[in-house]
């Protein structure tokens, strides 16, 4: 089985599995993108809430993390 395939045409949307299914129906007149002048969006973007505080500040210095086993003490 194949990734699907998401196909529209005249507002419709179907999603296929088979490359030869998909084959036939883009010689039928369905494309890979939705139509300009459809309204509805396959996906749903959301506007997202940006906290200003997530963000750290880029003029801070930029402290590195050791790695590693700590080295053994000398006898």
């Amino acid at each position: 089985m194949s990734e699907p395939i998401t196909l529209y045409k005249d507002g419709a949307a179907v999603t296929v599995y088979a490359p030869s299914v998909a084959r036939e129906l883009r010689a039928q007149g369905w494309t890979n993108e939705p139509d300009a002048d459809v309204d509805d969006v396959p996906c749903a973007f959301k506007e997202a809430y940006v906290d200003e505080a997530e963000f750290v500040n880029i003029s801070e210095p930029v402290v590195p993390v050791k790695r590693g086993r700590p080295k053994k003490a000398a006898k």
